[in-house]
């Protein structure tokens, strides 16, 4: 089975320290690294090969790292996670936007699921 490779950008420290213990459990996520600032994520996520970049996002929009994600590796998914709103959207490059509600760390990691795996 493969695993979804996740790669973590900068997140509240709660909710990141939620979310790790949680996938680590999981024996189908594997986090490959954090990488806190925008241009380290965009390198890492190559480098590392992740297939979910997790980061967070303020009133709903659509984080400026997740359009250079998308750019660079057609074949990525970000999930980005309003903490307080209690929602993840993922984004894929393709014309429409998931929404996803809940933000507790195990109904991200079904998001993250959901993110590699989507249902037709």
């Amino acid at each position: 089975m493969h695993s979804v490779r996740v790669l973590f950008g900068a997140l509240p420290a709660d909710l990141h320290e939620a979310v790790s213990e949680v996938v680590a459990g999981e024996p189908d996520l594997e986090v490959v690294g954090v990488a806190a600032k925008p241009s380290a994520l965009l390198r890492a996520a190559g480098t590392l090969r992740a297939d979910v970049v997790v980061v967070a996002t303020a009133g709903g929009e659509m984080p400026g790292v997740a359009t250079h994600l998308l750019d660079q590796y057609p074949g990525i998914r970000v999930v980005a996670v309003a903490p307080q709103g209690g929602t993840a959207l993922v984004y894929a490059l393709r014309p429409h936007v998931d929404r996803f509600t809940g933000s507790s760390p195990l109904e991200l990691v079904r998001t993250l699921r959901r993110a590699c795996h989507p249902v037709a």
